[in-house]
């Protein structure tokens, strides 16, 4: 079995637990590595608090992302792309004029029960001990 050089980061947000684990298979590689030029000095962030933003919850239930697209000598993009897919649609750029505006939103709906259902599970847990 081959030797992994492991690089381990803790998410800079106070509080915050989360962990990434980088593996180069040479000590140069770890050495040189991205990860370790920008997050060694305690710069990681975890999804939740690189980008909060992003990450839809009860307070946050809806994000938009908005892109316009460009023409250039051989293509039209979207941002770097002339090909744009996520969830229920993919988008070709050649297939628009340039100028087109892609608004891609996410949003959450809780059901009505939600802020009954919290207390609930929190109160089972306390019987339980």
């Amino acid at each position: 079995m081959a030797r992994e050089y492991p690089l381990q980061f803790k998410c800079a947000h106070e509080g915050c637990s989360e962990k990434v684990t980088y593996r180069y298979s040479t000590q140069r590689d770890l050495r040189e590595s991205f990860e370790l030029k920008n997050y060694g000095r305690g710069g990681w962030r975890c999804t939740r608090h690189a980008n909060p933003d992003e990450v839809l919850s009860a307070t946050n239930p809806e994000t938009r992302f908005e892109v316009v697209s460009r023409q250039e000598s051989y293509g039209n993009f979207f941002g770097h792309s002339g090909f744009v897919h996520g969830p229920g649609f993919k988008l070709f750029a050649n297939d628009f004029p340039p100028g087109t505006k892609l608004i891609v939103t996410a949003r959450i709906e809780l059901p009505d029960d939600a802020t009954q259902a919290a207390p609930a599970a929190a109160s089972t847990k306390e019987s339980a001990s």
